[in-house]
């Protein structure tokens, strides 16, 4: 029997898969793919567009359910927290970290695994740490003497195929005018055209309501910008067991018999 394919994205904060590859995985949920959605931290230390919408006190838990919307837009599972404070993942054990993600990729065995780059797309350290924690966690999750607690709990090694940093060319962002960091675009592997997908990722994004206050990008950009500026999703390869193309890639499951 063919194996299910699987992906498993880890984020830092809930938004971050909405900001980022929502229209991606909104694709590979209608092709059947299982997806899984890790989030590092609660988002307790966001923005609060709206005081009617949280109070500090309350802003983790609404974005925990703004999380949950958005997954249900998408179409992917319930979403798992791993319960660490928004603002601070540099601060925790980077090997605790790795080793949470590490039981995550061990549980859902996925053949392709999505986190942040080196950039953290917007250069937020709590993007880059838990990227760096994921990507420790690709190459451990197979040595069963990498985290072998897991392993007298009765959980397997398991080798993730792919791994994959989600991107936004630098290109793109001095074109809007943004001054965030962004990826070389000559790191550029793969790219995904996504505009079929564009509406679910616009009512993904809507689900974080205290993040986007009224009037934003987002609520007042034109079907035709957005297809101009985000019409394709961009991700770096950074390593991969099946070989590596030849070619910029369209399809995060190349070279998997997909």
């Amino acid at each position: 029997m063919k194996e299910a394919l699987t992906l498993l994205a880890v984020f830092a904060h809930p938004d971050d898969e909405s900001f980022g590859p929502a229209a991606t995985l909104a694709k590979y949920v209608a092709e059947g793919v299982r997806i899984t959605l890790l989030c590092a931290t609660r988002g307790e230390a966001g923005e609060i567009s709206d005081p009617q919408l949280a109070t500090p006190e309350t802003l983790g838990e609404v974005r925990e359910e703004e999380l949950r919307c958005a997954c249900r837009v998408i179409g992917i599972q319930e979403p798992r927290f791993l319960g660490y404070r928004d603002d601070q993942m540099s601060s925790y054990d980077p090997q605790e970290v790795e080793g949470k993600v590490v039981r995550a990729i061990r549980e859902v065995r996925p053949q392709v695994v999505l986190t942040f780059g080196p950039d953290g797309i917007s250069g937020h350290l709590d993007h880059i740490t838990i990227g760096k924690a994921t990507t420790d966690a690709f190459f451990s999750a197979g040595d069963e003497e990498r985290f072998s607690e897991h392993i007298a709990e009765g959980l397997s090694p398991h080798q993730a195929e792919k791994l994959y940093y989600v991107a936004v060319p630098r290109s793109r962002f001095r074109a809007m005018s943004l001054d965030l960091p962004g990826t070389c675009d000559d790191r550029i592997t793969t790219v995904i055209d996504v505009v079929p997908f564009l509406e679910v990722k616009k009512q993904a994004l809507a689900c974080h309501k205290t993040q986007l206050p009224p009037g934003n990008l987002f609520a007042q950009i034109s079907d035709e910008e957005m297809r101009k500026w985000w019409g394709k999703e961009h991700f770096v390869l950074a390593a991969s067991r099946v070989g590596l193309p030849s070619e910029v890639e369209t399809d995060l499951f190349w070279g998997l018999g997909k």
